[in-house]
């Protein structure tokens, strides 16, 4: 939950305010016409008439910044609309990544500065889209970093089983 200010308002309107991007406290962002919209929305609350808003909106780029936040039809019609797609399963990767870098530092008693924490997430992040487009284009589906990711996580958990010799 948002710690909120004595002003009434949170910290996320303060942020928003400091660089210069619109908040919409309490009504749907992609109602409004944006270049990105970045929905950090609850599991499958963004639903097939939000896609369409979006859409119509003109976004180009749908970057989902929670847990799978967008219903199986309305991804397909974003889909189907061209928008570029950043998916919540290589997102979320991103936050896990923080948290493996972090335990890295405390287990071995490092103290990284904040820019050697950024390239080392930058590569991170750089080899999980490398490593969805390669899966979405080996398989078929060029572009489609929705599928790519699915598939290279899939790939990834497979292999790691299979050296292990739980299959």
């Amino acid at each position: 939950m948002l710690e909120m200010r004595a002003s009434g308002r949170d910290k996320v309107e303060d942020y928003a305010e400091k660089f210069g991007v619109p908040f919409f406290k309490g009504q749907r962002p992609w109602n409004t016409k944006v270049d990105i919209v970045m929905p950090c929305a609850t599991q499958n609350e963004v639903g097939i008439e939000d896609a369409k808003n979006i859409v119509a909106n003109g976004v180009k780029y749908y970057v989902e910044v929670a847990n799978m936040p967008t219903t199986a039809e309305a991804m397909a019609y974003i889909k189907e609309n061209g928008l570029v797609i950043a998916p919540s399963k290589a997102v979320n990767a991103g936050g896990v990544a923080v948290s493996g870098l972090e335990m890295s530092q405390n287990s071995m008693r490092y103290s990284w500065t904040a820019e050697e924490v950024d390239e080392k997430l930058k590569h991170i992040m750089k080899n999980i889209f490398e490593a969805s487009a390669a899966a979405a284009k080996k398989y078929g589906m060029e572009g489609d970093l929705v599928a790519g990711a699915n598939i290279a996580g899939f790939e990834k958990v497979a292999e790691a089983m299979l050296a292990q010799g739980v299959c």
